[in-house]
């Protein structure tokens, strides 16, 4: 290749994390609070997966909502609507991974540019990088509202190497995320895997080639 590939990563459980909500979770649900976390992003997952397969779109804030609504009713939780909008907001403030910072910086030396390719809605997305303290370090915010479908669609991955002005083998995704990794290599993206948890890789797709347990592993690696 001739030229460094453009690198775009994941928001949520990759850069930062949105099971750490169980903290702000805790303070209504005392024990159920762990629970609750991962109901909610497995539904909120869930729910962008079949609104993308009805070829109808609401955003990721309106999925958020909704997928909280559903843990609090699975665990027999029924929060003032004041409460759930603070639940929600906690989205704007979700904490990065450890390293996260120090790693970007890295890798923001190797690559000419470097972007964020996210479901998050646009107000999202700026709110939690602000947050998060990661807004310098990107090149552009790219949302799926532009598009107005989710991830792992292709038009997802080919409107990002567009609004990159790359062909989309010259993008390189790195995501925690394994739906994620799958359908950006199905569409022709470049991908890593960011297996923060030694977890298991989804078999619907092949193993990417590049797989690491850190961006400070892939800073080094790249």
């Amino acid at each position: 290749m001739d030229r460094p590939e453009a690198l775009a990563f994941d928001m949520y459980g990759t850069l930062v994390d949105p099971i750490r909500i169980w903290q702000q979770l805790e303070i209504y649900l005392g024990d159920s609070a762990l629970r609750a976390a991962e109901i909610w992003r497995a539904k909120q997952l869930e729910y962008t997966f079949r609104l993308t397969a009805m070829q109808h779109y609401e955003d990721f804030e309106w999925v958020t909502r909704r997928s909280l609504d559903y843990a609090l009713a699975s665990l027999g939780y029924d929060l003032a609507d004041e409460q759930r909008r603070t639940l929600v907001g906690a989205y704007d403030d979700l904490e990065p991974f450890a390293g996260v910072h120090e790693s970007l910086h890295q890798l923001r030396s190797k690559a000419p540019t470097m972007a964020v390719l996210s479901n998050g809605s646009p107000r999202m997305l700026q709110a939690v990088a602000r947050s998060a303290r990661l807004g310098d370090v990107f090149d552009i915010l790219i949302s799926v509202d532009e598009v107005r479908t989710y991830k792992p669609s292709p038009l997802v991955y080919q409107h990002a190497a567009h609004r990159l002005g790359r062909p989309i083998a010259e993008v390189r995704l790195i995501s925690s995320n394994p739906f994620d990794v799958i359908g950006a290599a199905a569409a022709g993206m470049q991908v890593v895997w960011l297996d923060r948890s030694a977890g298991l890789f989804d078999p619907l797709g092949p193993r990417p080639d590049l797989m690491v347990t850190s961006l400070a592993e892939l800073a080094e690696r790249l």
